[in-house]
């Protein structure tokens, strides 16, 4: 009996667990945060190539997309000096979906060296 009771608790709490990793994660984060992680990056970078941000900064408008912004903020950090402009990469946040899959055959460090400026 008590064991009974206590497979069918293990496996009530396996199955809350499993429902609550299978649903679908709210990909977007407000704008706020995600200027801040952008910032926090941006910073980052040019005190270790020791210079200021590139000016004007990347400004973020609107909800974002997690991807867009992880991606940005990653290919921030793995920019070689000098820091003058922002990553290629970092047009994502300013599209209104997330940034697709990078193929196989694309280089994501080649995709860092890419960079525009306003």
């Amino acid at each position: 009996m008590i064991l009974n009771r206590r497979l069918y608790t293990y496996s009530l709490l396996l199955c809350v667990l499993a429902l609550s990793l299978c649903r679908p994660a709210n990909t977007k984060i407000p704008a706020f945060n995600a200027q801040s992680q952008i910032n926090a990056a941006a910073d980052f970078k040019a005190k270790e190539c020791n210079q200021d941000v590139p000016q004007p900064p990347l400004y973020v408008f609107a909800d974002q997309e997690q991807r867009n912004v992880d991606l940005c903020s990653i290919a921030i950090t793995r920019l070689k000096c000098p820091f003058g402009g922002y990553p290629i990469i970092c047009f994502g946040l300013y599209t209104s979906s997330p940034t697709p899959e990078i193929p196989w055959y694309l280089n994501f460090n080649a995709l860092t060296d890419e960079r525009f400026k306003f």
